[in-house]
């Protein structure tokens, strides 16, 4: 072999080379961009899909406005009816114009001690691709703020044994008599202890 036949040998080694290391670039600066655009448009879904739950909360707080017995436990979807949000019972309310294949559920949920306190939670779901999904949920808990204690307290002394006398808030039993001022309906917050207080009544 001649020394132009090796030079052109090492030419076509080099050029293979530099083909192969050009290649390499590409494809991971394709990668970058790829990753990069993925990122960007996740960021850009996952605050669309976070502002929709947000607005699903704030949709369930101004159904509890118009009538606390509006948030019956289950799952609904959420639609606009007269200019008022509204529940539909039992559907999965549909989102796919602002994400992919996106959906919306308000679930509710009674509180196990206080029935006047209920637990939502604001789901959005949509397919990022068609094999990956994603979910963003937030959770709130809305009160029955109309609720009251009211009513005026029997006073201690209409009580003639101990055990109705204790049972009062502020009255206890002494030398035969009960004594003591009856705490007053309004210092009651939630209906079990406003019911127990003899003279008190829960206002809805």
């Amino acid at each position: 072999m001649n020394s132009k036949n090796l030079e052109e040998g090492q030419s076509l080694i080099e050029l293979i080379i530099a083909i192969a290391l050009f290649a390499a670039v590409i494809l991971g600066l394709s990668l970058f961009i790829f990753d990069s655009y993925n990122a960007s448009r996740l960021a850009l879904d996952m605050t669309k899909a976070d502002f929709l739950a947000e607005e699903g909360l704030e949709a369930a707080r101004s159904i509890r406005d118009d009538s606390f017995s509006n948030l019956s436990a289950g799952s609904h979807g959420l639609v606009i009816s007269s200019g008022h949000w509204i529940f539909l019972q039992g559907t999965t309310e549909d989102l796919s114009t602002e994400l992919n294949g996106g959906t919306r559920v308000i679930k509710i949920e009674n509180d196990p001690i206080d029935q006047n306190i209920k637990k939502i939670t604001s789901t959005i779901t949509w397919k990022f691709t068609e094999n990956r999904s994603e979910e963003v949920k937030l959770i709130s808990y809305l009160t029955n703020w109309r609720a009251y204690c009211g009513g005026s307290c029997t006073s201690c002394s209409s009580f003639g044994d101990s055990q109705s006398c204790q049972g009062q808030g502020g009255c206890r039993w002494q030398g035969n008599r009960c004594r003591g001022t009856c705490t007053s309906c309004n210092t009651f917050s939630n209906q079990n202890s406003c019911q127990a207080q003899t003279g008190c009544q829960w206002m809805q």
